[in-house]
């Protein structure tokens, strides 16, 4: 019998990210452009994985090397 487990990520939309952490609609959206966080575009619909999101608020904002 083979028992692997997966780990399905947990995928918000940026409302529901903006709702469950306090940050703006505006600055989660903002992030996307610039793609500083982990999602994934769904036809229309824009998806964020929740763990990574995490991930980038503790970590913060990687410090760009002048070349």
């Amino acid at each position: 019998m083979n028992t692997k487990t997966t780990n399905i990520p947990h995928m918000l939309l940026p409302r529901q990210i903006a709702e469950q952490t306090g940050i703006p609609i505006y600055r989660v959206r903002r992030w996307i452009a610039e793609n500083k966080i982990c999602f994934v575009r769904c036809g229309r619909k824009v998806l964020i994985n929740y763990d990574k999101f995490i991930d980038f608020l503790n970590t913060g904002e990687a410090e760009e090397t002048p070349i």
